[in-house]
């Protein structure tokens, strides 16, 4: 034992002198390094070796340090020159990213002649060091980043299994470790045990294989980068080259999503996240990890699956639903432990047949894909209990399937079954079966041995009657059969015993068997969008039922033997024709939704203020005139809609609802608010469109509470300065009044986010208030349809907002400011006097919908604009502002070429020069006039930079007019038409 020890320090000390050497070649110190943080840096480089060597053999430790070697010699030579302070770290991101490494300065090796082949080809594949870094003082961030080199070029190639990164606590950083005892770290290490030494090489070559993928991606960004950079290199400046780097699309992985990668993996031998992660194939490496249980690859772009697949036979669930995938390999045979499989929402035509083989397999998505239809080799998939396969292309279904004895749940939504597959009435244990959205037009008769069945959805498809055989199904609870073409619900239907739900909404029954009263376990029917007259007259033998749905139907009164259903808790009774609602309802206690909207009732229904359970009423689309005073009993309403009836006024009655949160009494003929409004504390949404309002009225500006206030379609002249106690509004509608100018005093609700004065039949509006920045936290703005002919600079203080709205006004120029509006998605100025657009519109990238149309554009033309492409137009006001440069730059010499002398103060004066600017000008005798005239223009120049190009030749036309000098203004003039006529 002691000669080993003798051995293992021995290399201990080798080790440490070739870390020292390494050290000194990669990272050559100033000389003003301290000697003490030199010997440190060494030190702790030395304990990292350490820890990295330990585990591995004598013979591979010495290749892998001579490997080390070698790319230190080739990689990180640094000039004596290097500038203090933080130049290690610079250097040190330079070699992470071989992107900045290409931006900076080269330099070449000075080292012996014996490694000058070997440095040159590693300089050549990688990248050349910079002769200049940027100077810092951060010395900490130099070691971490000497260390973290040193560790990777180890990591990158050992062929031997590292400790795992997630052994150590996270929240101990580099420093921190390195700063504690060797001894110590090198007993904490070995108290580490691995679960699997196979685990532990995969996930290290995962690491590394990341890093690599980062690294060539990085590459393939810059070629990809230069390229653009070339093609539009004379026509993109600034932030247009920055936003066209971002739009090149990676054909690999970001680097920032390889990153993260690793820190959402579960480090464990168990389970692989690897979700959303951009994948275009699975990493290599996941396939060593053997103990691997559970893999989640959803949403990526992975396409095919690798052979290797097979190699995960420990394998229980596997998710790749949301790809691109195209096949399934044969060797998903061999996952014999495969429990779940979730391959939906691929681009799967078929299924292969070694999927039989799957002995374990018990729950098999496969929705959302292009299946034509199912292999015939389905024997062995004895143990399935939940197939999905819902929204393919399936005509019909393989004979074998009847071989699925514990099949449970079947989902077969949405392809193209032309008949019900007879094989399904013999899945002895089938639970719940969906055929919904297919072109069935009947039903077997061997249903009847579906006896476990609970429940069938047939929605969407063109049945046309129901077998006596269906109603043989005793357990069956839930019975779904909208939209088809039933007429007649067979009186057999009273043996099902167990019925819970039964849907037929969007039939053509005329009348319901009287039978059906016979299900009395029965707790929701609906029947919306028949042609039925009278519900059955023995109703109130459905004790349990909680929910009957009857819109859209032929009823003109509802049977009074409702009343007896004491469960009942939800009525829609919408669209049909109604009269009255008799007065027994009161004794459904129980009721806590009522919809009778759009019927022809003309008085409140009494019975309805006795329901004190009541939260939501709907009477909308009535003949109700009158609010009665019993509505006050309601106590606990919560939501009221009384729209699109003969109201005359807002009735004091409705105060009385404290606890009311939505109110809805538009298209009414209401003209005044009551002040006992005020009870209303809760209130938060008020809807009062389309009434008879003169003025806003006053006493709203006491609900405290108001969050959503339309008053649009009134005849208001004026909003009160009250308004401004609304300190909770987010949406207000003003549109269509007539308002004499716009109300400044909105300009003080600063809670509010969505403003609406749109004026299609109101008066317009011709100017915005200069206070509208003051809404800081307004998300969209409507103010079209009016005669604004300019929106002011403040816009772009909105920094919040999303959605502009602003089309058919006079608007004949935007401001600057627009392009401040970051948030911005929606833009709509179509409608408008506008000739050009401002060049800062490439600062919108959160743009999304834009409109132009209707404009007398020039710059850019409408063509441009017509396909709504935020790109398209700012490529060529780039384009445009170039050109307008250059031509600015040719008029101004041309000008300082043709000014006279005589004309020399005057036309000085005129570009607004002081005067003693214009006498040293004119005093000094190194200059000749044009050159005089030339730094006057560039003087002018400067001093209205806010100016465009277009603008500032449109502002000298004006003052080579006011001078007289009309040949020259003529030159000018012809310049500037034959540029804007000259298509790039």
């Amino acid at each position: 034992m002691s000669e080993n020890e003798s051995t293992i320090r021995k290399e201990k000390e080798e080790d440490e002198v070739t870390a020292d050497l390494n050290t000194d070649r990669l990272y050559k110190i100033p000389q003003e390094v301290s000697e003490s943080n030199a010997r440190k840096d060494s030190l702790q480089s030395t304990e990292n070796l350490e820890i990295a060597g330990k585990s591995s053999t004598r013979s591979l430790e010495k290749k892998d340090e001579l490997l080390v070697g070698l790319n230190t010699e080739g990689l990180n030579e640094i000039p004596h020159e290097v500038t203090e302070g933080d130049t290690s770290k610079d250097i040190l991101q330079s070699l992470e990213s071989p992107q900045k490494i290409e931006e900076l300065p080269t330099s070449k090796s000075h080292e012996k002649e014996d490694d000058e082949n070997t440095a040159d080809h590693m300089d050549d594949e990688m990248m050349e060091l910079p002769q200049e870094v940027f100077e810092t003082n951060t010395k900490r961030d130099t070691l971490q980043s000497m260390e973290n080199f040193e560790l990777a070029e180890v990591s990158s190639t050992s062929v031997l299994p590292e400790k795992k990164s997630a052994e150590f606590p996270t929240e101990l950083n580099v420093e921190g470790l390195m700063e504690i005892p060797p001894k110590i770290l090198e007993r904490d290490v070995e108290k580490e045990t691995l679960h699997s030494l196979e685990n532990l090489e995969a996930f290290q070559k995962l690491s590394t294989s990341v890093l690599q993928k980062t690294r060539e991606d990085e590459i393939i960004t810059d070629l990809n980068a230069e390229e653009v950079n070339q093609i539009f290199q004379e026509d993109v400046e600034g932030d247009a080259k920055r936003d066209q780097l971002q739009s090149v699309e990676n054909p690999e992985i970001t680097e920032k999503v390889l990153t993260n990668i690793l820190l959402e993996v579960k480090s464990d031998e168990f389970m692989v996240k690897l979700n959303a992660k951009g994948l275009r194939e699975i990493p290599q490496e996941v396939f060593e990890i053997q103990t691997v249980k559970y893999l989640h690859l959803n949403n990526n772009e992975i396409k095919t699956l690798h052979k290797n697949l097979g190699n995960l036979t420990s394998l229980e669930i596997l998710s790749i639903e949301g790809n691109g995938l195209i096949a399934l390999p044969p060797e998903i045979s061999l996952l014999q432990k495969l429990r779940v499989l979730n391959i939906s929402h691929n681009q799967l035509a078929c299924l292969p047949k070694e999927l039989s083989n799957l002995e374990n397999i018990k729950q098999l998505f496969v929705s959302h894909n292009k299946i034509d239809e199912l292999p015939a080799d389905l024997e062995g998939l004895e143990t399935l209990e939940i197939l999905d396969l819902a929204a393919n292309n399936l005509k019909t279904l393989p004979e074998t399937m009847v071989c699925m004895k514990k099949l449970n749940v079947l989902n077969l939504d949405f392809n193209h079954l032309l008949i019900f597959p007879k094989v399904l009435c013999y899945l002895p244990n089938l639970i719940k079966l969906s055929i919904s959205r297919n072109l069935i037009q009947s039903l077997p008769k061997d249903i009847k041995k579906l006896r476990r069945l609970q429940a069938l959805s047939m929605n969407h498809n063109k049945i046309i009657f129901l077998p006596v055989q269906l109603f043989q199904l005793g357990k069956l609870q839930k019975l779904r059969l909208d939209d088809n073409k039933l007429e007649v619900l067979s009186d057999k239907v009273e043996n099902l015993q167990e019925l819970r739900v039964l849907s037929l909404a969007n039939n053509l029954f005329r009348n319901i068997t009287e039978n059906l009263c016979n299900c009395t376990m029965l707790e929701c029917l609906v029947l919306h969008g028949n042609q039925i007259t009278q519900l059955p007259s023995r109703m109130h033998r459905l004790k349990h039922l909680r929910e009957l749905c009857i819109s859209r139907n032929q009823m003109d009164n509802l049977n009074e033997q409702i009343s007896h259903i004491q469960d009942l808790s939800i009525i829609e009774a919408s669209g049909n024709a109604l009269t009255c609602i008799p007065v027994e309802i009161k004794n459904c206690m129980q009721i806590t939704k009522v919809d009778l909207s759009n019927n022809k009732l003309s008085q409140f229904p009494v019975g309805l203020c006795a329901l004190v359970a009541l939260k939501i009423l709907n009477l909308s689309g009535n003949y109700i005139s009158e609010i009665v005073p019993d509505i006050s009993f309601i106590e606990n309403l919560e939501h009221l809609e009384l729209s699109r009836n003969k109201l005359s006024s807002f009735s004091e009655h409705l105060c009385r609802l404290t606890k009311l949160i939505y109110l809805d009494l538009s298209e009414n003929e209401i003209i005044s608010v009551p002040p006992k409004v005020s009870n209303m504390k809760f209130l938060q949404v008020l809807l009062l469109y389309h009434n008879k309002f003169v003025s806003f009225p006053r006493e709203l500006c006491a609900l405290r509470c108001l969050q959503t206030l339309d008053l649009s379609d009134n005849q208001m002249q004026s909003i009160p300065s009250d308004i401004c106690n609304l300190q909770v509004i987010k949406d207000l509608n003003l549109s269509n009044n007539q308002l004499l100018s716009f109300p400044s005093e909105i300009c003080h609700l600063s809670s509010l986010e969505k403003l609406k004065l749109c004026q299609i039949n109101g008066l317009k509006l011709t100017k915005l208030p200069e206070d509208l920045p003051k809404l800081t936290c307004l998300r969209e703005l409507d103010i079209s349809h009016n005669a604004l002919k300019e929106i002011p600079e403040g816009i772009g203080e909105l920094k919040h907002l999303v959605i502009l709205t602003a089309n058919n006004n006079y608007i004949s120029k935007l401001p600057k400011s627009v392009s401040s509006l970051s948030d911005l998605q929606q833009l709509n100025l179509s409608g408008n006097q506008l000739i050009c657009l401002p060049s800062g519109l490439h600062h919108l990238q959160s743009l999304k919908d834009i409109n132009f149309d209707e404009n007398p554009l020039i710059r850019p033309p409408q063509e441009v604009c017509k396909g709504k492409q935020l790109y398209t137009i700012v490529r060529y006001l780039e384009s445009a502002d170039e050109r307008d440069g250059k031509i600015l730059q040719k008029i101004l010499k041309i000008i300082a070429g043709n000014v006279s002398f005589e004309n020399f103060e005057f036309f000085c004066q005129k570009l607004q020069c002081n005067n003693a600017e214009i006498k040293l000008l004119e005093n000094n005798r190194s200059l000749v006039l044009e050159e005089k005239i030339l730094q006057a223009l560039e003087s002018w120049k400067r001093e209205n930079q806010a100016l465009t190009p277009a603008g500032m030749i449109e502002q000298l036309i004006r003052i080579l007019t006011m001078t007289g000098m009309h040949y020259l203004t003529n030159k000018v003039k012809a310049l500037k038409i034959y540029a804007q006529s000259v298509k790039f």
